[in-house]
């Protein structure tokens, strides 16, 4: 089962010339899988959004504008990433309870999922997400 260890910081390439910035984002070499589904959230300043864990989807959040605070929990301990540069996705494992603090207006966070989405996959009360942890579930 995924610890908060597993929680990790991608540093993407920036291809920067006198036209502007481009980042690419190279699935398979980036995030050694395949994505099957991805949305944008469109937040509001001081809101909050996620508060839940996936029982076998990885996500990738990306803040593609303005700011997030993403705060992560495995039960036992917690971390807490601010996202606000498009070339850093954060990657989200499996069984780690997460939620997300919009702290900018018009914020634009993308998230990419290795599956598609499936309701029974959801884990959205905390309680029964520590049992779940608790049970090796």
């Amino acid at each position: 089962m995924n610890s908060i260890n597993a929680i990790e910081l991608i540093d993407l390439y920036i291809n920067k010339d006198e036209r502007g910035d481009l980042i690419a984002i190279q699935f398979q070499k980036h995030l050694d899988l395949s994505i099957e589904r991805s949305f944008l959230v469109f937040g509001k300043k001081d809101f909050k959004r996620g508060n839940h864990a996936h029982i076998k989807c990885n996500q990738f959040l990306c803040c593609i504008s303005g700011s997030c605070e993403v705060k992560c929990d495995d039960g036992e301990n917690s971390c807490s990433q601010i996202l606000c540069d498009p070339s850093k996705i954060l990657k989200i494992p499996n069984m780690i309870w997460s939620s997300q603090k919009y702290l900018s207006e018009n914020t634009i966070l993308i998230v990419f999922c290795d599956l598609d989405y499936c309701e029974k996959d959801y884990i959205r009360d905390y309680k029964t997400y520590l049992e779940l942890r608790k049970n090796g579930s």
